[in-house]
């Protein structure tokens, strides 16, 4: 972590309060049929979906509705925001899976910071798989899931996505007057949504999400250090089929039977293969998520049918309280599954306050297509240091009017006594003298006061010095606590490498001229870090 990232992180945390709504994220949903905008928080514990509103659309639109509907949508979704009236500052959207190529890849060893490096390359991913040679014109992103020095291995989980498609997405949100932050293959949201809910007995069990989607139903496996993705290569006939299944009275027959056998056939062939040629373990249950509208029908059909996996809905909303204006929107679509991507979403974020990875959800895979979110993570911390030097100006006018009733009330008081002496001396002629001396006295103690006032008011060294301190404070330190006293005092407390250090920030106040004097400096070894606390004096700047 660089001295600037240091400095800006904790400035975040002091400035906390800021970023209450960036816990919360508004997650788009575009289903086949409809429109869905959610606002969820999620944390450690506890999952919230705040609000929820959803729009049935005029016409079926499909997977891949943005370029042919885009304005359409941009009107939708704007409404269905409107009428659930978030208020959430962060915005995101699942792209479907099929829009993207998405790969998992064996590499050699590579650490972290090597693999940043020789990544920037589009030649180096071509280098491990002919097959991505045209990369020119796409949103690249990977995430490392496994790397073992002593085996020379690295898995690498692989994405990339035309930028014009992305853009599509992207501007959907913008023209729909909310903040996109986020922007995700809908494969990935599915498995942060299943994974963040699992049991805790379950997190370290393989298992396996069977995707039905129209046009692009896969099937994803992910054991420890492991990620399959198989496409399910269900036929236009019985695509169609279950586009209807729903409405049909009975699943049951000759005929039924044999679509039950082809779909689950073929969704058995996608996991044998995991199984056989990927090394993937058997698992015991597959989870079902659907994008239909209702699933009733497609469980009695497929139920049974996966030999010795247990075929299980998986309940996105399970536990989830849902405002009761808010329950019609859920209740439209008669399926638990179909906002399990979009909860996945609630997963994300950007992470402004820097909170430690054990305070936060569950996610196993975190890669945002947004290139513009690391300057807007940049941008909210410096809202938050600008804040703080915002708290300390007012601070500081506060001490500076206290200063003044302080010195001045007293003044005030003695001019009007003379005041009332002057007005009793009037009848007296013989006093006259008396008052004009009393007079010029009092003035000249005015005088002497307002000089005193506008000497502190213009002092500017609390400014200088806040200007200034993230040049004073080294990478190895961490500024933990900054307290400033009215009579020019600074208190800074924190973590530091070694005494060495300290001793450098010690010398740096004299090196920069904020006091004269060497400051007082009190440390303490913890472990394998010191704590100290550092008081100076600040020389007056006028």
């Amino acid at each position: 972590m660089s001295r600037v990232e240091a400095f800006l992180g904790n400035a975040v945390q002091m400035a906390g309060p800021l970023f209450r709504l960036q816990e919360r994220i508004v997650a788009v949903k575009l289903h086949p049929d409809a429109v869905s905008v959610l606002q969820l928080h999620a944390d450690v514990e506890k999952w919230h979906l705040e609000r929820i509103v959803t729009w049935s659309l005029e016409n079926d639109i499909g997977r891949q509705p943005i370029q042919e509907n885009y304005r359409f949508l941009v009107d939708q979704i704007t409404a269905a925001a409107g009428e659930a009236a978030v208020d959430g500052v962060d915005a995101g959207i699942s792209v479907p899976a099929n829009l993207f190529d998405t790969r998992v890849l064996t590499l050699p060893y590579f650490s972290e910071e090597d693999l940043i490096i020789d990544a920037q390359e589009p030649e180096f991913w071509e280098e491990f798989d002919p097959e991505l040679s045209g990369l020119e014109g796409r949103v690249i992103k990977y995430q490392q899931i496994y790397a073992n020095e002593n085996e020379d291995r690295s898995v690498v989980l692989f994405s990339s996505i035309a930028e014009a498609e992305l853009n599509r997405y992207r501007g959907v949100l913008l023209d729909s007057n909310l903040l996109p932050v986020f922007i995700e293959n809908e494969l990935f949201s599915l498995v942060n949504g299943i994974y963040s809910r699992l049991p805790t007995e379950d997190m370290f069990k393989p298992f396996c999400v069977f995707h039905l989607c129209p046009g692009s139903s896969m099937v994803v496996g992910y054991t420890r250090g492991q990620l399959c993705m198989q496409k399910v290569d269900i036929s236009e006939f019985d695509e169609a089929l279950l586009l209807e299944l729903e409405e049909v009275d009975e699943v049951g027959g000759d005929f039924w039977d044999e679509v039950g056998i082809r779909i689950s056939e073929q969704v058995k062939q996608s996991i044998a293969y995991m199984v056989e040629e990927q090394q993937f373990p058997a698992p015991d249950k597959i989870y079902l998520v659907s994008e239909h509208k209702l699933l009733d029908n497609t469980l009695a059909l497929l139920e049974g049918r996966f030999d010795a996996m247990l075929m299980v809905p998986f309940d996105a909303l399970d536990n989830v309280g849902v405002p009761n204006a808010h329950t019609k929107y859920v209740d439209y679509f008669q399926n638990s599954t179909v906002f399990t991507s979009a909860l996945g979403l609630a997963t994300q974020g950007l992470n402004v306050e820097g909170k430690a990875e054990g305070t936060q959800h569950r996610k196993l895979i975190s890669m945002n297509f947004l290139e513009a979110a690391p300057t807007i993570r940049r941008n909210r911390q410096l809202a938050a240091v600008n804040r703080i030097l915002s708290t300390c100006i007012i601070v500081i006018m506060v001490l500076s009017g206290g200063l003044l009733g302080f010195n001045t009330v007293p003044t005030f008081l003695d001019t009007r006594a003379a005041s009332q002496q002057y007005d009793a001396a009037r009848a007296n002629a013989n006093t006259q003298n008396l008052r004009r001396k009393i007079n010029q006295k009092k003035l000249s103690e005015i005088n002497a006061a307002n000089t005193k006032v506008q000497s502190t008011v213009v002092n500017k060294s609390f400014n200088r010095f806040l200007e200034n301190l993230p040049a004073l404070i080294p990478a190895e330190a961490e500024l933990q606590r900054l307290a400033l006293q009215e009579d020019g005092t600074v208190t800074l407390t924190g973590l530091a490498t070694s005494n060495v250090v300290i001793n450098n920030i010690k010398r740096n106040f004299k090196a920069q001229k904020f006091t004269s004097r060497d400051p007082k400096v009190t440390s303490q070894r913890d472990g394998d870090l010191w704590n100290f606390s550092i008081s100076a004096s600040l020389l007056r700047v006028n």
